[in-house]
């Protein structure tokens, strides 16, 4: 396999433009996550966490590839795992998600037993049956579709790398490829979550509560720009609670388990009662430990947008 050419790459806003943009670029995130979230169970039924075991297998069997190959011009998608993917140990699978080895050897146990998953002596990989289903070109093409919805959301609130992004013709770029990207982009992304929350379970739950209660601001250019920075967070007038029951729902897990989870978040002050439901109060989120996650969350999907845009270039030049 040839080496995918170097090519030069969109340099990143400097990190006073970042952090003033942080805010505006995490909300956005959380509603990328949480439709990618959704649409998993199309490709794994079973709970969440057992579904974040398959993504980092199928994820990582083909990250070792270039995008494209230079001698052939092909584009080298998600789906290319099925004939160029190679074994993941359960090692790196819990690198990956910081949980504990035997935890990983169960969940990945449930998966080569539903028939997802096939272990050999290298580790896992996905099975080959899995790639005749057809569920994984239809996420690709709809979580690329909700990553181009996300760039126009973030042009129209002045987030200039969006507009960029947008104006090189991303858009275009085959959804297999971009799924890729996205992939890595999202477990990046709930590493962060768990190096904050504690577990990923935890972290899912509280950025599903936070994208719940802002909505309506992400959704409206005019307040989304104005509550893009640091320093100015939706109030919490301004953010709709989510019941327990609509967040199990969201988030495909149990609700005894997001009912116990959540008292004890809201017994360590993350999550408070508002209404009918819970948010996350805008005190929290002046923490210095939930500005840095945004900052590093915003700096994940910078480099996402970066990698894109080198892509364009590569296909360009290709072409």
């Amino acid at each position: 396999m040839a080496a995918c050419e170097r090519t030069p790459l969109t340099t990143l806003p400097a990190p006073h433009a970042r952090h003033r943009s942080a805010r505006l670029v995490a909300r956005q995130v959380s509603e990328l996550l949480l439709g990618r979230s959704r649409r998993g169970l199309a490709l794994v039924p079973q709970e969440r966490l057992t579904g974040l075991v398959f993504e980092v297998v199928l994820g990582g069997s083909i990250a070792h590839h270039p995008y494209r190959d230079i001698g052939s011009g092909r584009w080298i998608g998600v789906e290319d795992a099925s004939t160029l993917g190679r074994p993941v140990s359960a090692t790196a699978i819990a690198l990956s998600m910081q949980l504990p080895h035997t935890t990983v050897r169960r969940r990945a146990a449930e998966l080569v037993e539903s028939g997802l998953l096939v272990r050999g002596n290298g580790g896992f990989s996905v099975a080959p049956a899995f790639f005749a289903r057809g569920v994984l070109a239809r996420m690709a093409a709809e979580d690329a579709a909700d990553l181009a919805r996300a760039l126009h959301g973030l042009a129209a609130a002045d987030y200039t790398l969006a507009a960029t992004a947008l104006d090189s013709g991303v858009t275009a770029l085959p959804p297999g490829v971009v799924e890729r990207l996205l992939l890595a982009f999202s477990l990046r992304a709930l590493e962060t979550l768990t190096d904050l929350y504690g577990d990923v379970t935890a972290g899912t739950i509280v950025a599903a509560i936070t994208a719940s209660n802002v909505r309506g601001v992400t959704e409206n250019p005019e307040l989304a720009a104005r509550y893009a920075e640091e320093d100015m967070p939706p109030p919490d007038a301004l953010r709709e609670p989510i019941s327990l029951r609509a967040l199990s729902r969201a988030i495909d897990l149990p609700f005894e388990t997001v009912r116990r989870r959540v008292k004890t978040l809201m017994e360590q002050g993350t999550v408070i009662s508002k209404g009918d439901g819970v948010i996350v109060p805008v005190q929290l989120l002046f923490g210095e430990r939930h500005l840095e996650n945004n900052r590093r969350i915003a700096m994940h999907f910078e480099q996402l947008l970066q990698t894109l845009m080198a892509l364009t270039q590569i296909g360009s030049s290709a072409d």
